[in-house]
């Protein structure tokens, strides 16, 4: 794995020297962009940060476009898809990919673009009216210049073993920090990451603002089932979880740190598209417990609703919402971007 890792670093330097010495170019919009990423392989809240930041925006009467890749699509990944038109959704989640669908779905008067031409899109969604931009998984796109580079780290490992791919799950090597305008330490149950980490960001970023944030469930939205349940009556129940993303772990830490009463999870790999041997699996874990209660993600419900809906058993999502260590720290991430537009 180490052999393949020094190729592998070779490649990405050789990719950033090229940007940082102007022998290729990244493209300068004439409207503010805002990049959210992480330097990791693994989940660290990315989509539910661009979908906070999204609404912030929109709140403060901004016209919001974002840009997303729209992995594990069914459709060509250099297709470039309108998800939504910042009025109605024109685009399903196997066409556009789940992330795009469920940021169309949920910040419905945002331009999305689904596409890897991230250019491309960007194009569209200003020519469909967006003054402002969000590159979602941005982090390592340098072919467009960003006002903001905000990047998310867990909190709990931020670096991973240290190692880029493939030996470990590092897109980048660390120094990468340096691009960094903002830094948020993610999954951080106390607001706190350790010393050690602390430490190596601000040696390596003496300037990037740090700040923390975690993901807390604030109720339970049925999928098969026309209801919703807020979290203290859901501590009722017990549950099987299940998911397909990023961090799986971080899911069923959720649950728990939620008080629901989890007996069992099991897991998807990342951006999983579900069929009904999935469903027919999940189900005979749920039978051998005498569980009636199935909870899974937002991100995965989207491509569920068909397919559990005949089922014996009720399906959930939990519907997340981000804590912030200090109040005023959205606004102290985009006021930049605010003012350009005011």
């Amino acid at each position: 794995m180490g052999f393949f890792s020094f190729f592998y670093n070779i490649g990405y330097k050789t990719r950033l020297f090229l940007y940082k010495t102007a022998y290729l170019k990244g493209v300068k919009f004439s409207i503010p962009v805002i990049s959210i990423g992480n330097i990791t392989t693994g989940g660290t809240g990315k989509t539910p940060l661009t979908i906070e930041i999204g609404k912030h925006l929109i709140k403060k009467g901004l016209k919001v476009g974002v840009l997303s890749r729209g992995y594990k699509r069914v459709s060509d990944i250099n297709e470039n898809v309108l998800v939504s038109d910042g009025n109605e959704i024109l685009a399903d989640y196997e066409i556009c990919g789940d992330e795009p669908y469920l940021i169309a779905k949920t910040l419905r008067k945002a331009i999305m673009l689904a596409g890897a031409n991230r250019i491309k899109s960007a194009y569209s969604a200003i020519r469909l009216g967006a003054n402002v931009l969000i590159l979602d998984d941005g982090y390592q796109h340098l072919k467009i210049n960003r006002d903001l580079d905000i990047l998310l780290l867990d909190s709990k490992k931020p670096f991973d073993n240290g190692h880029t791919l493939p030996k470990g799950e590092l897109r980048e090597d660390i120094d990468c920090l340096k691009r960094a305008t903002s830094i948020i330490f993610t999954n951080s149950t106390n607001f706190t990451t350790d010393e050690f980490y602390l430490n190596k960001v601000k040696q390596i970023n003496p300037s990037a603002p740090i700040f923390y944030m975690k993901y807390e469930i604030k109720n339970l939205r049925g999928i098969n089932i026309k209801k919703s349940i807020d979290i203290n009556e859901a501590k009722k129940n017990k549950y099987i979880s299940f998911c397909g993303i990023g961090n799986p772990e971080g899911f069923t830490e959720s649950l728990k740190n939620a008080g629901l009463n989890l007996i069992e999870n099991i897991g998807f790999s990342d951006h999983h598209n579900y069929d009904y041997t999935d469903i027919k699996k999940i189900l005979k874990v749920a039978t051998k417990y005498n569980i009636q209660d199935i909870i899974t993600t937002e991100k995965d419900a989207v491509k569920l609703e068909d397919l559990c809906m005949a089922a014996p058993v009720t399906f959930w999502y939990s519907e997340i919402e981000i804590r912030w260590k200090d109040t005023e720290s959205l606004e102290l991430l985009t006021n930049g971007v605010i003012a350009r537009n005011v």
